[in-house]
């Protein structure tokens, strides 16, 4: 069955972790995005933006209100990360240089780069970290000798699950939410969604929340919610509306958090497999394992036999995937590299850590290909 809790997945290696924090401060996450975009003709103006604190779709909708224009007149390659300083290329759609030579935000920086053609989803070469390991309770040469034995083991590749902000950083509830909605229990789906509490968000949400989830009464949740959880809003405000209309309250989500419940479920049965094949042992690291759809062949090795039993327990079948009331969110399935290569990885800096007292800190910079984790790379070193 699904876990409450998301589960430890397995190392790649034995050398025992660091430890340690990160995002202790803004600056210590740092992600610069790699990519060239042909200038000169084109209908969009591309801009090399840096966020301090602020996420991609942050951005985009502040810049939006600003510039008097559509969100969807942006283009971007990927979302970053909020807890971050973090530079990526945009395209805007209807505006000149004049037009964002007058913007003023103190989180944000706009270079203007020229003309050219749209940004979409994943049209960047790579990213490149540096990031501060924090709280380190270990001797410095302890440091830099397990961070050398991890180094050695791994062997330029780390395993390739999905990162902790798939499922909800916070609440890690998405793939639950696709679980339910495979399954057809849109009532689970969208109460989960709303209502299901986790002891690391704030106090007073979570106490609506709780009472939410026990009480079950959309109309008085609604009311209690703070503004800024508009989508929790707007599905209370609907369910009190039209009683009992789960289905229609997921469509009057935006999509793509329709999509993300579905891809996170298919993340969530990836991660599984990938970590009891490490458990069992891999020898050969180009091998894929399926994002599971409707059209996917699982094979009979072991792998392939974690998932069989990982969707027998959550009682979810292949052809659930065509999902027939919400046909725009079905998935035929695909492979995913169960192993990514990290480039260039270096220690700048191994010292004393200036936050914490009696505690050390290192520094480290590396590149990653799309679609991968710097978290998930950084867990193999602190094995926390």
């Amino acid at each position: 069955m699904v876990e409450e809790k998301l589960p430890e997945w397995s190392y790649l290696s034995d050398t025992r972790g660091i430890g340690g924090k990160i995002k202790e401060q803004i600056d210590d996450f740092i992600v610069t995005e790699k990519a060239s975009h042909e200038v000169g003709e084109g209908d969009d103006l591309i801009v090399k933006v840096t966020k301090h604190n602020m996420t991609t779709l942050e951005a985009v909708y502040e810049l939006s209100k600003i510039l008097h224009v559509s969100r969807k007149r942006f283009g971007y390659a990927g979302n970053k990360d909020k807890r971050a300083v973090t530079t990526q290329y945009m395209s805007i759609n209807g505006v000149s240089e004049e037009d964002l030579e007058r913007v003023f935000m103190p989180d944000i920086d706009i270079e203007i780069i020229g003309k050219g053609n749209r940004i979409t989803l994943g049209n960047l070469d790579h990213n490149e970290f540096e990031i501060v390991v924090r709280g380190i309770n270990l001797p410095e040469e302890h440091i830099e000798k397990r961070i050398t034995g991890i180094t050695e083991e791994i062997d330029g590749k780390f395993p390739n699950y999905f990162g902790k902000q798939r499922f909800g950083s916070t609440r890690p509830i998405t793939h639950q939410v696709g679980r339910h909605i495979l399954r057809g229990d849109y009532e689970e789906a969208v109460w989960t969604y709303i209502a299901k509490p986790y002891e690391k968000e704030h106090e007073k949400v979570k106490k609506v929340r709780k009472d939410l989830w026990e009480k079950r009464d959309p109309e008085r949740g609604a009311e209690r919610f703070p503004s800024q959880y508009r989508y929790e809003k707007n599905l209370l405000y609907h369910l009190a509306n039209k009683e009992g209309d789960y289905l229609g309250a997921i469509k009057r989500l935006p999509q793509g958090l329709q999509k993300l419940f579905i891809h996170a479920y298919q993340s969530y049965v990836f991660n599984k497999a990938l970590s009891y094949m490490l458990e069992d042992g891999v020898d050969d690291k180009d091998v894929e394992l399926p994002l599971v759809g409707y059209k996917t062949n699982i094979s009979d090795d072991k792998a392939g036999r974690k998932i069989k039993e990982v969707l027998e327990e959550d009682e979810v079948s292949l052809e659930d995937f065509k999902l027939r009331d919400l046909k725009h969110l079905r998935v035929e399935g695909e492979y995913r590299e169960c192993f990514k290569e990290v480039k260039d990885f270096k220690v700048l800096e191994i010292g004393k850590d200036d936050l914490n007292i009696n505690k050390n800190m290192v520094k480290v910079s590396f590149g990653l290909n799309k679609g991968t984790y710097a978290t998930v790379f950084l867990r193999e070193y602190m094995k926390n």
